[in-house]
């Protein structure tokens, strides 16, 4: 499972059980912009490059049930957010 949270510099932080992925998410009015699934592949780490769909699937879902528009563009920002252990 995927868990979604906003945060204050825009970005959209999703968090499941591998590790925390961060995404763009426009703040006044928000707006998810998803990277396509290139950018996807030359900026996520190893773990989660062949979850493209998968959080693309949930964060459409998140954004659906919140009434927020998301786009899938190229220029789309995708890291990972290293957890302190």
């Amino acid at each position: 499972m995927i868990h979604f949270n906003p945060r204050w510099r825009e970005e959209l932080v999703a968090s499941s059980e591998e590790g925390v992925l961060i995404l763009e998410l426009t703040m006044g009015k928000y707006h998810v912009y998803f990277p396509s699934q290139n950018k996807w592949l030359e900026s996520a780490p190893d773990w989660a490059k062949e979850k493209w769909e998968v959080y693309l699937n949930a964060t459409t879902n998140w954004c659906s049930r919140n009434n927020i528009p998301i786009s899938v563009v190229d220029n789309g920002i995708v890291y990972e957010e290293k957890t302190k252990r």
